[in-house]
């Protein structure tokens, strides 16, 4: 009876750290609409495939390129004005100078009457003045540029977020959108795996917890350089009084796949 009894603890304890879990995808992503519009195009055929880079769901962006297309043109405008303005600039600048250098050459001679002393001063005003509004006119065609330099960068990233591709490599698992559909900001477009490699989810006790870090990880059998990747320390709201564990582990050749684990 001893004997049998003994038996039979060994065997518990040697499938005491055995588990099967499903090699699930490194992670989860959900796709949602930064922006608000009506879907014209969705790649549906891209649903249960990894992506290959290209664009999968269109919201209308037909206006936003008009008015990226019509800025790009405005700006082209605004620069040649600005390089006008920069010439016209120097130009008022000299004259200026000049009328400055006129009135200071004649306001102390006494061969000149007032009348003439107050021409010569108002030339240097009138040109200063005119300068000053050159200067003006330059500084709010700058200051168009870069609301205009602003609102192109706006458009673009406007037209891209109304353009969604998804990363090479990442297994796109739901579109949710078809076309004629109305998104807004926070809408779910796409759930997305990272497949670039797996996980492991298993649920462990305390007691089972203890020394695990140290043991070898055995899959289907065969020994592995796996470890333990996280262990959380708050246990899981339906396993009760366990504590769910995870281990990356590389891309298998069938996910979803049921694996044997076991820690010696």
């Amino acid at each position: 009876m001893k004997i049998f009894i003994s038996i039979l603890l060994v065997l518990v304890s040697l499938h005491a750290s055995e588990y099967y879990a499903k090699a699930e995808p490194k992670e989860l992503f959900s796709v949602k609409a930064l922006v608000s519009g009506e879907v014209v195009f969705v790649n549906d055929r891209q649903e249960g495939t990894e992506s290959d880079g290209n664009v999968v769901v269109i919201v209308d962006d037909a206006i936003d390129k008009e008015d990226l297309k019509s800025s790009k043109l405005k700006l082209k405008y605004l620069l040649s004005n600005i390089s006008l303005m920069n010439q016209n600039l120097v130009n008022s600048k000299r004259v200026a100078q000049i009328n400055e250098d006129n009135y200071k050459r004649v306001k102390n001679l006494s061969s000149y009457s007032k009348t003439q002393k107050d021409t010569k001063l108002l030339s240097m005003i009138n040109a200063q003045n005119s300068y000053i509004s050159v200067k003006t006119s330059l500084e709010n065609l700058k200051t168009q540029k870069e609301d205009l330099k602003l609102k192109i960068k706006t458009l673009q990233d406007r037209i891209k977020k109304k353009n969604i591709s998804v990363l090479n490599g990442q297994y796109i698992y739901k579109i949710y959108p078809r076309i004629g559909d109305y998104v807004n900001p926070g809408t779910k477009l796409m759930d997305l795996y990272d497949v670039s490699g797996a996980k492991l989810v298993i649920y462990l006790s305390l007691d089972e917890l203890v020394g695990i870090e140290q043991k070898k990880i055995y899959l289907d059998g065969l020994e592995t350089s796996y470890k333990i990747d996280k262990t959380w320390s708050v246990a899981d709201s339906v396993n009760i009084s366990s504590y769910r564990v995870e281990i990356l582990i590389k891309k298998p050749k069938q996910f979803s796949k049921l694996v044997k684990i076991e820690f010696k």
